[in-house]
């Protein structure tokens, strides 16, 4: 198995691209295929092993070498003596059989164990007969095959649709496509695997990115995620709100998610802040991923609060992992979240707030995706806070719909604003504990300098939870009952 040596395409590809095999990799100009093969290329050659770069354009080497010299994958050092670049050109002009047989004797010449022809179009504008080319692929990927060399076969066209098909797509072992999708106003790079032999690969659309250090993979989330249909703990995590644990008749189990829901300025953050905090106190790991507030943005909030979140970050209790909601790709973000969970295996997690990555999704993908988070963070056995924000600040509508992880959580806790009497109060409600049992009251909070502070039941009125208050129907009635003194 030849190892591509580039994060995680191994890994979508099932193992690497089998040895001797033909790979072709398809896509519009770019979407980073000459990058990701001359990233293979310098993989190789760093291992031991040559490599050899055929152009079918009339671009010289040195030119190609120097767009390739600002990733951090390229050594000098292995320049004409690992790797080896070409172009046959003017032997494609004159027939495929000559530029097959040139491609072969550098193959041999160099000992190559890798073999990259860039240009495949090239090839077709200049002899468009699909027999041919067939002809060439086929002749040139069995030699090759035999001489043990890998092939690598770039092309910037697509598979047309209807019955006609181009010959490399049926000559190649493995295919790979990369494109770009746009969600929203935001442009991401994709790839999918179309076909591996003999392996089993991740099929369906990945992300990648491309940087100085060159590409990275991130396979989505859901052609990774394996239930493994464990049971919720019946011991409980303290949240750091002794008020809040007893509503929750202890705090949330070990192992569940909780998604607090809530507009802004309902102290969502706050509270995950004592949830850190309680972590801390208990000697548990915690990690943080946020997407708005700086990790020192969160310390200097966390400090009136009497939270010294600082102390606990150098001391590694807490992990912050801080990315700003600017074209996020949500898979990159799920990625970095899981090595840090393999790397640290924290006990409490907080996700502040998950309406970024809901946002960095399309649509359509949208519930698998949140399915695929929901249970990748229970296999973890990491209790989890995910925050979110409901566009709706006061009115009567109470609605998850725009959202699946309100189905998929264990643990639903509301918090809201409330108009009565022309003052604005903050609520805090359960509105479903999977397994346990709850307390069902309204309760008003209210925020100082000290915190979070859940205060007694609301027994004074009534419609509460719509955010929109009003005195008990049987006060209103004596109210309008009464008849002033004097009266008739």
């Amino acid at each position: 198995m030849l190892k591509t040596g580039i994060p995680n395409l191994d890994l979508i590809l099932g193992g690497g691209i089998p040895k001797g095999d033909v790979l072709l990799v398809v896509g519009a100009a770019g979407t980073g295929k000459t990058t990701l093969a001359l990233q293979i290329v310098f993989n190789v050659a760093s291992q031991g092993q040559n490599a050899l770069y055929i152009s079918t354009t009339s671009e010289a080497p040195p030119r190609l070498v120097r767009h390739v010299r600002s990733f951090s994958f390229y050594e000098e050092a292995l320049i004409w003596k690992k790797v080896f670049i070409a172009s046959i050109y003017p032997l494609i002009k004159q027939g495929l059989e000559q530029a097959a047989d040139a491609v072969v004797q550098a193959a041999k010449e160099h000992s190559a164990a890798l073999l990259i022809i860039d240009g495949l179009m090239t090839l077709r504008d200049l002899h468009p007969g699909p027999s041919e080319l067939r002809t060439f692929i086929y002749d040139l990927g069995a030699t090759l095959t035999a001489l043990d060399c890998t092939t690598v076969i770039i092309s910037s066209e697509a598979q047309p649709g209807g019955e006609h098909v181009y010959p490399e797509f049926t000559v190649a072992d493995a295919i790979i496509n990369l494109g770009k999708q746009d969600i929203g106003t935001q442009t991401i790079r994709t790839i999918r695997i179309g076909k591996v032999r003999g392996q089993a690969p991740l099929l369906g659309q990945h992300s990648l990115t491309i940087d100085r250090r060159g590409i990275t993979v991130f396979p989505r989330i859901e052609s990774v995620s394996v239930s493994l249909d464990k049971g919720l703990s019946p011991k409980k995590v303290p949240t750091g709100l002794s008020e809040l644990d007893a509503m929750m008749s202890g705090g949330p189990s070990v192992g569940s998610i909780t998604l607090l829901a809530g507009a802004l300025g309902t102290g969502k953050t706050l509270i995950g802040l004592h949830y850190l905090a309680e972590g801390v106190r208990r000697g548990e790991k915690s990690l943080m991923v946020g997407f708005r507030e700086s990790p020192h943005l969160l310390i200097d909030k966390a400090r009136p609060l009497g939270i010294d979140l600082e102390a606990a970050i150098k001391t590694g209790l807490v992990t912050i992992l801080h990315r700003l909601p600017v074209d996020l790709v949500a898979d990159e973000v799920t990625w970095e979240v899981w090595e840090q969970v393999q790397r640290l295996a924290p006990q409490r997690l907080m996700l502040d707030s998950v309406s970024e990555m809901e946002h960095a999704v399309s649509e359509e993908r949208r519930r698998g995706y949140m399915a695929a988070l929901a249970e990748q963070l229970r296999n973890r056995g990491v209790s989890s806070l995910i925050t979110r924000e409901t566009s709706q600040v006061v009115g009567p509508e109470l609605d998850f719909s725009d959202t699946p992880l309100a189905v998929l959580v264990e643990n639903l806790v509301m918090l809201r604003y409330v108009e009565f009497r022309s003052e604005l109060y903050r609520i805090i409600s359960i509105l479903k504990m999977r397994d346990s049992d709850y307390d069902r009251s309204i309760r008003q909070y209210i925020i100082t300098k000290q915190g979070l502070q859940v205060l007694a039941p609301m027994e004074t009125g009534e419609g509460i939870l719509t955010g929109i208050a009003r005195l008990p129907s049987e006060m209103r009635v004596k109210r309008q009952t009464r008849r002033p003194e004097g009266g008739p």
